[in-house]
């Protein structure tokens, strides 16, 4: 049997696990459905990290890895729509189209895929050399599109999703919460749009600044700074009409609670499966507030970050930090991540 290069999660005795490379079998086709896929480029998601600290769930013996794209090297018999060489970037969310949410259009929320599907956590994913996934999961892309930079296709179609729920209006004073990579990618694609002014607040200097860098009109240290000060003479006194939680812990939730606006929307899009917050339902119903979730994406938002990225309208090298062969995953990639101090961590095999 054919050996390769993979990243592969271990359970612990409690929460949480280990990570370790390991050469393991090369994946074959089994299904007529399914594509052959040589990954070209994953990156390092904050949800791989959770995964070991026991935050978020997976499957033991698994390859990890959920932000991939790679070269189309085999297909199965009922396959008709991609050819061998075609570029590819994985939708890891498998969903199955027929479920009631489905059905309803919110294929983000598939029954099917919440009993445990996405490849890179409950299947094996992209740090690795090769991957077998369904050709439901695969968006062909265009043919100048660089892989490396396409990895950021995934969380980009996740930051696009998230605008779309925010409604964000040219008027609007918008607040992000958290500036880790996804609020700096969730940024990038608001900044794409005309609004009044963009507020960025985040404890870590290093990202407040590289908001900045990427377009935010002010950096707000809640460590160093009054929150709800700023945020009130920055607005007027008239607080944030939009909020984007990219964290999602208690604090941040009651920290948007008492900056926005009336009439304003409130994202949660960061999440933490153990925070607990409390709020006055009259705060929400007497000024007409709204709180919305905003989870992975739809089929539309892929492409849309697809055609982002094809079209360089985000810049993806601001955006990319470092790239890595697969080999310094563990020594280079978790410990820049852990330390704060990046935007993507992109591997290649």
């Amino acid at each position: 049997m054919v050996k390769m290069l993979a990243a592969v999660f271990h359970k612990g005795d409690k929460q949480g696990g280990d990570i370790k490379l390991e050469e393991v079998d090369h994946p074959y086709i089994t299904k007529s459905d399914h594509v052959l896929v040589e990954i070209k480029a994953c990156g390092i998601c904050g949800t791989d990290l959770k995964i070991l600290e026991g935050g978020h769930p997976a499957n033991d013996n698994t390859i990890l890895g959920h932000e991939f794209t790679g070269i189309v090297r085999d297909i199965g018999e009922s396959v008709q729509d991609l050819d061998i060489g075609d570029k590819v970037v994985a939708d890891p969310n498998e969903k199955c189209g027929y479920c009631t949410n489905c059905r309803k259009g919110l294929s983000s929320l598939c029954e099917y895929m919440a009993s445990g599907t996405t490849f890179g956590i409950f299947q094996d994913g992209g740090f690795a050399k090769f991957c077998v996934l369904p050709r439901s999961t695969l968006f062909k892309l265009p043919e100048n599109v660089d892989l490396t930079a396409a990895a950021l296709i995934e969380p980009l179609s996740c930051a696009v999703h998230c605008h779309n729920l925010a409604d964000v209006k040219e008027s609007d004073n918008v607040a992000i919460i958290g500036a880790g990579p996804m609020g700096l990618i969730i940024e990038s694609v608001i900044r794409m749009h005309p609004i009044k002014r963009l507020i960025c607040i985040e404890i870590d200097d290093w990202r407040g600044k590289k908001a900045i860098e990427l377009g935010a009109d002010y950096f707000i240290n809640p460590e160093t700074q009054d929150v709800k000060n700023e945020i009130m003479r920055l607005t007027n006194d008239q607080g944030v009409d939009v909020i984007i939680d990219a964290v999602g812990i208690s604090q941040t939730f009651e920290m948007a609670t008492k900056i926005w606006a009336p009439g304003a929307r409130l994202i949660c899009f960061g999440q933490d499966y153990n925070a607990e917050a409390r709020i006055k339902p009259n705060d929400i119903v007497r000024y007409q507030r709204k709180i919305l979730g905003s989870y992975i994406g739809y089929a539309a938002d892929f492409l849309d970050a697809i055609e982002l990225i094809a079209s360089k309208k985000i810049d993806a090298d601001k955006l990319i930090t470092k790239v890595i062969p697969l080999e310094d995953l563990l020594k280079t990639g978790f410990n820049l991540m852990k330390a704060r101090k990046c935007v993507k961590i992109i591997t290649t095999p």
